[in-house]
């Protein structure tokens, strides 16, 4: 699952490095944005992480209850992806976001407890 996880998370972080060097699509058509964005390495990196990530979720899937697997790999992909954004992209982060993310991973945690 924690392969699954990072694929999805760098998948993200890569795809909004792209699009920040593709630049707004505001006075663009999106025929043009299209071609810059697919013409963008991290935007093609972006798009193999998560495509990769969304594969070993199903295996995951093969493997584990939907009631386990998706909320754990969702709930953790989000965490991480804030997490990510703060230290990689310099998104703003305050006390609220600690503390989301803190509740964030005590829900992961309790619905990972096998009952």
């Amino acid at each position: 699952m924690i392969f699954v996880v990072a694929l999805n998370v760098c998948g993200h972080v890569f795809l909004k490095v792209g699009v920040n060097q593709v630049g707004d699509i505001a006075g663009r058509s999106i025929g043009e944005f299209a071609l810059s964005s697919i013409a963008n390495k991290y935007v093609i990196l972006g798009l193999t992480g998560y495509v990769s990530s969304v594969g070993g979720y199903i295996v995951v899937l093969s493997k584990t209850h939907l009631s386990v697997a998706y909320p754990i790999l969702m709930s953790t992909g989000y965490a991480l992806v804030v997490l990510a954004s703060f230290l990689f992209l310099k998104e703003p982060f305050g006390v609220l976001k600690w503390i989301g993310l803190a509740l964030i991973m005590l829900g992961v945690i309790l619905i990972g407890i096998k009952s």
